[in-house]
């Protein structure tokens, strides 16, 4: 009998694995840079061609590669960081694993040239398909260029998938943000289709900082040197009234390698408790000394992932550090770090991942019998538009009054409760706000209707290349929505003038949440751009409720949601709003 299991082929084995290495151009530059790091560059050129889909070229001045070891750099497994397996508890390199090169190789066309002196004379070889096919030499000086050519070209289901141009620039400027931050000592070069995105020279960690972001941050960073038997702590976090409502400037790095770790993330959020609103993320660029036996890299082959022997320590000394630096600087009480690393930490219980109790925001007690499951939406509707039907028709069922009255009650400053002829409704006062704001905003946006309030001290935002080009492309959209805009410098852009609903003192965070969300997905999301564009701004953050809290504008807000093409659910399918029938309340009270 013939066997249906096979052995795969070799080349099919290296596209499969390089899935978990590489799955967009910033992997490989994540790599290349790694690689040449790890070469003891002290500069790395990093030229990128149509955001990384048709070449990514590294060059650098590191110790090169002799003729065997060239050919043997792109074979699977292959290294010169470790040598046997306790090798892994004592790594001071950024690479290991051995697959990188061999993966990028799989699903590209490489052509690299290394030499290990200055006589003048490169090796070069060029290949395909993880294969060789052709060997020559080319005049050069010591070091390395490796050009990466027409990723995922003999995988084109994996290309597909790559997001939009902006999204790939991006992610490649985030990787070489990471990198360049944890080696300020190393002189980077960033070009994108000729054009320089970043030149930085060799510089001290905050020169660098103020290199990538703006030297207007320059006053908002408090620094932290820390040192204990445990890990030594240096870097800088942000002062509290300087924090975004995104994580685009939390950077952890252990060891000079930059990893991701909530549980640590959670310690400095506690270091800011009282100092900054729930919704506020705090920022910092933060370097974490460990002995390299204490930890563990090779949990994920991308090594953003570490496991840590003493995680709980980590978490108390990260707090105390954190809060001692704050303190020095009259913003929280000072705080005697010494004393301070013995208070004990709370056990990762504490935070767990998930809630030992699963929650329904949308749960209610007095919804128990399918009689009063108004707004459940039948698991038979297959669309949105016979939803928003079976609304309208509901509600040109019910007798509702043709406007609310001052009869209303607010609850927990969330909630409306209000009531027709025959039932109690219990409004969510933000879904509402959505649902009304959603309409108004997609429809001005259709109509191509200004509504624009000019600010009297316009707002300055540092952007980097890629968010220019996101703005660029949404430009004419967001002119519609009242919002005026024009490039201050080379990295600012002045906001003049803004829609209404919003507050000067938070466009900045609107703005961040655009590109955070990478808008120009939005076909993804949405039937056009002006729908994805509504919604995002009727969820926003940066939405001001205040005004709802008067009893004039919660009546205004129903009339207003009940004028809409489909008041029972916010355009992300969340319920607005229960009833309760009043034969139901009158049951419950036996009457």
């Amino acid at each position: 009998m013939k066997s249906t299991i096979n052995k795969l082929p070799t080349d099919l084995i290296n596209k499969i694995a390089a899935g978990e290495v590489v799955q967009r151009p910033s992997s490989v530059v994540k790599e290349l840079i790694e690689n040449s790091v790890d070469a003891g560059s002290t500069r790395i050129k990093l030229f990128i061609k149509d955001n990384g889909k048709t070449l990514i070229e590294i060059s650098d001045n590191g110790v090169g590669m002799n003729e065997k070891d060239l050919d043997m750099c792109f074979l699977k497994h292959t290294t010169s960081k470790i040598n046997k397996s306790s090798d892994l508890f004592s790594l001071s390199t950024k690479g290991f694993r051995g697959e990188a090169m061999s993966s990028i190789s799989s699903i590209s066309k490489i052509l690299i040239s290394s030499s290990v002196d200055n006589n003048g004379v490169r090796n070069v070889l060029n290949i395909e398909n993880g294969k060789i096919i052709k060997k020559t030499q080319e005049s050069g000086l010591k070091g390395t260029r490796i050009s990466v050519a027409s990723l995922f070209y003999n995988v084109p289901a994996r290309r597909k998938f790559l997001k939009s141009d902006n999204v790939e620039l991006r992610h490649i400027i985030s990787e070489f943000t990471r990198q360049s931050l944890c080696h300020p000592e190393v002189s980077f070069t960033l070009k994108h289709n000729n054009k320089d995105v970043f030149v930085l020279n060799e510089s001290n960690l905050k020169e660098r900082i103020l290199r990538l972001f703006s030297k207007n941050i320059d006053k908002k960073l408090v620094p932290i040197n820390e040192q204990t038997d445990i890990a030594s702590i240096s870097g800088y976090v942000f002062k509290p009234e300087f924090l975004n409502k995104t994580r685009s400037m939390q950077f952890f790095f252990v060891n000079d390698r930059y990893v991701k770790n909530s549980y640590l993330n959670h310690s400095i959020f506690t270091a800011y408790d009282g100092l900054i609103n729930p919704e506020n993320k705090p920022s910092y660029i933060l370097f974490l000394k460990i002995p390299s036996e204490t930890i563990d890299v090779n949990v994920h082959p991308n090594k953003t992932e570490i496991k840590f022997e003493n995680e709980s320590s980590l978490y108390a000394i990260l707090r105390s550090a954190v809060r001692h630096a704050l303190g020095k600087f009259n913003i929280s009480p000072n705080i005697d770090f010494s004393n301070d690393i013995n208070i004990s930490s709370p056990v990762l219980s504490e935070i767990p991942n998930k809630p030992l109790v699963d929650f329904s925001s949308d749960y209610n007690p007095f919804l128990n019998s399918k009689k009063n499951e108004v707004f459940k939406v039948d698991e038979n509707i297959s669309n949105h538009e016979e939803i928003i039907n079976s609304s309208i028709q509901m509600f040109n069922d019910q007798e509702i009054t043709d406007s609310f009255t001052y009869s209303n009650f607010s609850f927990l400053n969330k909630f409306i409760i209000t009531k027709t002829k025959s039932e109690l409704l219990i409004v969510d006062i933000k879904r509402a706000y959505q649902r009304v704001l959603y309409e108004r905003v997609l429809k001005e946006m259709n109509n191509k209707k200004n509504v624009s309030q000019t600010l009297l001290f316009p707002v300055v935002l540092n952007l980097d290349t890629s968010e220019f080009k996101v703005l660029k492309t949404l430009r004419e959209t967001l002119q519609h929505l009242g919002f005026i805009f024009d490039k201050f410098s080379n990295n600012q852009i002045e906001i003049s003038a803004i829609h209404p609903v919003f507050n000067h003192d938070d466009i900045g965070a609107f703005f961040n949440e655009m590109i955070e969300n990478e808008i120009l997905e939005y076909k993804k999301h949405s039937s056009s751009i002006n729908d994805y564009l509504a919604k995002l701004i009727c969820k926003s953050e940066s939405i001001n409720l205040k005004h709802l809290s008067n009893d004039k504008e919660q009546v205004l807000l129903l009339n207003q949601l009940f004028a809409c093409k489909d008041p029972k659910f916010t355009p992300y399918m969340k319920k607005t709003f229960i009833s309760i029938e009043n034969n139901d309340i009158l049951k419950r009270f036996n009457k």
